[in-house]
This record gives C-alpha cells, sequence and structure tokens, in this order.
C-alpha cells in the first residue's frame, strides 16, 4: 500500500525573481498539488541572524518535522528521499536559506539537515530542486514513470 504523502510547507527566504525558474517551481507544484497541500512561505531577506528569526517563529506556529537544506546536510538518494517522506505521518516543512544560507540556530533547531548537493546553489535553484525532487518522491511512491532509475 502508498501511503499518502502529508502536508508540505516550504518555508523559503527570498522570492524567485527568475522568470523561467518560477515557471519551472510553479509547473512542479501544479503537479503537486494533486498529490498533497504544499504551500510557500517566503520569508523577507536580510542576514541570517534575522532570516533565522522569522523562521524560528514561523516554526513556532507549525507543528511538524522539519528539514533544514543545507550542502552540509546528508545526502540521500532519490529513492531514500521518498522513503524517508513516506514514513512521516505529519506536516513536513523545508527550510530552504537565503543567499548566506541558514543561521546555525535553525540547523540545529530543524529535525534534520539535508543536501541538495554537495555543490552550492543559489535559493532560487535550491527551491526548484527541491520541488522536483519532492515531485519525483511522489512519483516513486506512486509507482509512476517519472522516476526511471
Amino acid at each position: 500500500m502508498v501511503m499518502a504523502v502529508p502536508d508540505i510547507t516550504l518555508l523559503c527566504v527570498g522570492a524567485v525573481k527568475d522568470r523561467h525558474c518560477a515557471a519551472l517551481v510553479d509547473m512542479y507544484l501544479k503537479r503537486l498539488r494533486h498529490e498533497a497541500r504544499i504551500e510557500i512561505r517566503e520569508i523577507g531577506d536580510g542576514n541570517r541572524h534575522t532570516e533565522g528569526e522569522r523562521i524560528a517563529g514561523l516554526l513556532d506556529r507549525i507543528d511538524g518535522r522539519s528539514f533544514a537544506l543545507s550542502e552540509d546536510g546528508r545526502v540521500l538518494t532519490s529513492r531514500r528521499f521518498a522513503s524517508r517522506l513516506e514514513t512521516i505521518n505529519r506536516k513536513i516543512i523545508f527550510i530552504v536559506g537565503g543567499p548566506d544560507g541558514l543561521s546555525e540556530r535553525i540547523k540545529k533547531r530543524a529535525d534534520e539537515v539535508l543536501s541538495l548537493s554537495p555543490l552550492t546553489f543559489t535559493h532560487e535553484i535550491a527551491r526548484l530542486l527541491l520541488v522536483e525532487q519532492i515531485y519525483r518522491a511522489c512519483s516513486i511512491l506512486h509507482h509512476r514513470r517519472y522516476h526511471r532509475g
């Protein structure tokens, strides 16, 4: 039996300004809306400390399992990422930092720290990669052909 992916919230510092990147993010969000409730909450950018304060305030009001994204986090394959999401039976929160990354406070506060890659990406590309990987995880869990690996 395939478990449903729970509600997902993305806490993202900054907006996606590049229209091509925004269009791709929107495409994956539309695909995901058929499988899960997903929302993006954007936090105004500033320095790591003020961004961290804003993120912490939002985390105080959201009950769920939180994943901070950082280049120094744990790297998972797409299948392991899907399996990890499948085991969570409450809201899933992903935290994407701004140009300077996430504060240590937020990384320590998160339930888990994950890496999309050891490479560094802009926050816009990180958001795109994250929503694509969430969509891929749903495809894996529902045995769809999108993921062929």
